[in-house]
């Protein structure tokens, strides 16, 4: 008998190490197209995630955390 292992697809870990339920976060940008999807999530705690993800590779898909101290740098580029 096989066991069988129920992944959530929402479970992520950050490139910082920390792990993160995405299904828990607000979605505030949401872009796509043929090759990857680029989407930013807002956490209850402020922070921002950013999700990449690559339909032909999943596995160089990145989830990057980032706190409010970088978002507005960003928003200065």
């Amino acid at each position: 008998m096989q066991s069988m292992t129920i992944v959530n697809p929402d479970l992520v870990v950050t490139t910082c190490g920390r792990e993160l339920d995405l299904s828990t976060t607000e979605l505030v940008i949401e872009r796509a197209n043929s090759l990857f999807s680029y989407n930013i999530h807002k956490l209850s705690t402020g922070e921002y995630v950013i999700v990449e993800k690559f339909f032909a590779n999943p596995f160089n898909n990145r989830y990057i955390l980032l706190n409010d101290e970088q978002i507005e740098v960003l928003k200065n580029l």
